[in-house]
């Protein structure tokens, strides 16, 4: 079959890389023959386990620790992974934390440096590797609460994201750096893991058309698969849009 996506043998950083969307992200990229370097933060379990997870797969992982809320922090992660690759072809950031309560300053400042300070930071060292060869694929992770309602503090740092992603798209066009944002509706994450089954199922019955008739609900997957056609060939006349990926979950409402 015609490799019609063009992905093989490219290099990837995404963050938040180790669990929920990322995780799945990564995975799917390994498959089709990306060399994955996984950024997270905390976790050196999840972190281990998805190293053994990757054995096998098509390409190369490495995971990055480190907070990419922390602009110096970045410098180091994006020299970590130009020496490990060489170069970075696509930037996938989905590094996120849930919504702290309540909504104190501290917390709304802590939400926006992980969500949209991180864009900021990412961008600063991540784009003039791409500049330099003049191509590159960058994809945003946002969230269906830009578009909606939700805890004020996520909200507001999730459409940040999208503004800031058609910003960049403008900027990078000249350069054939496409930008990109999916905003998921409700993904089943980790971040989620509180919720029994039981009520993940309900919600998801409830709440998005395309699972009336399907078992389950929806995980991370369901925005991989969207996330690796966006740094593929076949978005290359795609840039500056948002993807709404939710299952009809916005039309239903």
């Amino acid at each position: 079959m015609k490799d019609i996506l063009k992905v093989e043998g490219k290099k990837a950083l995404i963050t938040g890389g180790t669990s929920g969307i990322g995780r799945a992200t990564a995975l799917l990229f390994l498959e089709f023959g990306i060399d994955v370097a996984a950024n997270y933060s905390k976790n050196d379990e999840k972190a281990k386990s998805l190293v053994e997870e990757a054995k096998g797969k098509k390409g190369r992982l490495i995971t990055v620790k480190g907070d990419v809320s922390d602009y110096e922090t970045v410098r180091r992660i994006v020299e970590e992974v130009i020496k490990e690759f060489g170069t970075i072809d696509f930037l996938v950031h989905s590094a996120g934390i849930p919504t702290p309560q309540p909504d104190t300053p501290e917390n709304w400042d802590k939400v926006m440096r992980v969500h949209l300070y991180s864009c900021y930071n990412l961008e600063k060292f991540v784009v003039p590797v791409m500049k330099e060869k003049r191509s590159g694929k960058i994809v945003i992770v946002s969230s269906l609460c830009a578009h909606s309602t939700g805890k004020n503090a996520y909200s507001c740092s999730m459409a940040g994201k999208i503004c800031f992603a058609k910003g960049l798209a403008k900027e990078l066009a000249p350069f054939n750096i496409n930008v990109n944002t999916v905003s998921p509706g409700t993904i089943f994450t980790p971040m989620l893991e509180y919720i029994p089954e039981e009520e993940r199922i309900k919600m998801t019955k409830e709440n998005i058309p395309l699972y009336r008739n399907k078992e389950g609900y929806p995980k991370g997957e369901e925005v991989a698969s969207v996330i690796l056609f966006l740094v593929s060939d076949l978005s290359r006349h795609i840039t500056g849009q948002d993807i709404i990926v939710d299952g009809g979950q916005f039309i239903h409402y």
